[in-house]
């Protein structure tokens, strides 16, 4: 069974009590646990044998996998979500059940795509991605988180990760000044939003990729009822900001990034012209790169799954006045 390097930084007692009730859930249907392949999960613990998929909390009381389940009944077909056998609690732990769609994790894969694949999976997820906002939000409200952990709940939150930051001197007084009157807009913009059910961890590591297309988008706990600037945020981004590793794939004068930009372009038209789309789009992807540079933070950095270079070059841009790596997306609004 391979390493998931998140695994690490668990204590081992708990991963042999996870092991374990994996172990007995996947042995009621005839499935040999020895077979089982370890899958990513930052929140949660997954296996895949047997054409099986066992999502399994790593933490007692968590109570979002099973809700991710019941939310996920309301998804029409377009959105690829695994067909769920059985959900369940086993000694304090969550779990889901569900069948395997065949298919490999769009963001390991991602660096062996040409262009028009990446520019094909990212039309293909944006379709999956509007299909989830056509959720009736009067059903999905009851199943949706009310909070999210990337996005500060109120101004007051927000204002107290920027003065965090400041303290730190990862921003200066000028620039948390710059974003804290972006964030004021936006908090008045949120008041008169037309909301949506958004996927609220849009990336590509949370989608399936089989036979030169995306089949799947998956990992919904954190789905929240939102303005759909929300996700839109994390598709600009996915083109338009810093990478934080050098990207292996050829692309003499950036020809294929200027055309994957121009696609995301055409896919966010018909959001920019929202009232108030300018200032909910900037105030989501400050709150989000608040988040996460303090999650970065968190860890020393040998620990750290990502550069943190980019993170710091990411919030700072946005607090140049002109809307960082969003200003050619809020140059046509």
């Amino acid at each position: 069974m391979r390493e998931i390097p998140v695994d690490q930084r668990r204590d081992l007692e708990t991963m042999n009590r996870l092991n374990i009730i994996a172990e007995n859930i996947f042995n009621r249907y005839g499935v040999d646990f020895a077979a089982a392949n370890r899958a990513g999960g930052g929140t949660n613990a997954t296996w895949l044998a047997g054409g099986l998929a066992l999502r399994l909390a790593v933490e007692r009381g968590r109570v979002s996998i099973r809700r991710e389940a019941q939310l996920a009944a309301l998804f029409p077909p377009e959105v690829g979500y695994p067909p769920v056998l059985e959900t369940g609690e086993t000694d304090g732990y969550e779990w889901s059940l569900s069948k395997e769609i065949p298919g490999r994790n769009l963001g390991e894969i991602w660096p062996a795509l040409d262009w028009d694949q990446r520019i094909l999976a990212l039309r293909q997820l944006w379709k999956k991605v509007e299909a989830v906002h056509s959720v009736e939000v009067a059903a999905a409200s009851r199943l949706a988180r009310k909070r999210s952990l990337f996005y500060a709940a109120n101004a007051q939150e927000a204002r107290a990760g920027l003065t965090r930051l400041l303290n730190q001197k990862l921003l200066s007084t000028r620039q948390v000044d710059i974003l804290a009157e972006s964030l004021d807009r936006f908090w008045q913009a949120l008041t008169t939003a037309t909301l949506v059910l958004n996927h609220g961890d849009f990336t590509i590591e949370n989608a399936l990729w089989y036979e030169g297309r995306v089949v799947s988008l998956m990992d919904f706990e954190y789905a929240m009822v939102a303005p759909d600037e929300l996700d839109l945020n994390e598709l600009v981004k996915s083109a338009f900001a810093p990478a934080s590793v050098i990207d292996p794939l050829p692309d003499p004068g950036k020809v294929g990034l200027e055309r994957m930009r121009q696609v995301v372009m055409e896919l966010a038209m018909p959001m920019l012209f929202h009232p108030g789309s300018k200032d909910l789009l900037m105030g989501y992807a400050i709150l989000l790169e608040i988040w996460n540079q303090e999650d970065r933070l968190a860890y020393p950095p040998e620990e750290s799954d990502v550069d943190q270079e980019p993170i710091n070059q990411i919030l700072g841009s946005l607090a140049d006045g002109k809307g960082g790596y969003l200003a050619p997306i809020l140059a046509v609004i």
